[in-house]
């Protein structure tokens, strides 16, 4: 039986092969940078206070974003019908539909910087409590990498 397979041409055999691949490589670093302006204060007095705040895609150090970012912004605060605001994109009005503003872009390896106002706007007549107000008004700003 040994004599037929080896003279029928059939062979058996075993084959292993091994790969290393060895690589250095550095993950791309978003860069977000939030430039906060001075607290507003609602009081009452006026009736309308504005909060300066930018959004840019560098560092002090000179050091920019390495991937392109796409961020909304959103307004957070406790519903109340006395107060409303209007967001300013460098002194553009955006729209804000339920205190969110659409995505906007952040470009790699380009200093960008958008500056923005809010203003908060205090209606007296609608504020039927008559007593004082105090609520926080938070600005979230929420980013991540545009998909290639």
């Amino acid at each position: 039986m040994v004599l037929g397979l080896f003279f029928s041409g059939c062979s058996m055999g075993k084959h292993f092969s091994s790969t290393n691949i060895e690589t250095n490589s550095k993950i791309a670093e978003p860069v977000v940078m939030i430039e906060n302006g001075s607290i507003a204060e609602i009081n009452g007095k006026k009736e309308k206070e504005y909060y300066n705040f930018k959004i840019k895609n560098y560092k002090e150090n000179g050091e920019v974003t390495q991937i392109d970012l796409a961020y909304n912004i959103e307004i957070l605060f406790q519903k109340d019908e006395a107060i409303s605001f209007k967001l300013y994109k460098n002194n553009e009005e955006i729209l804000l539909e339920n205190n969110k503003t659409a995505d906007m872009n952040l470009k790699k390896e380009i200093v960008q910087e958008d500056d923005y106002q809010l203003e908060i706007i205090y209606d007296k007549t609608k504020n039927y409590l008559n007593d004082d107000m105090i609520q926080d008004v938070q600005i979230k700003v929420h980013a991540e990498q545009v998909k290639i």
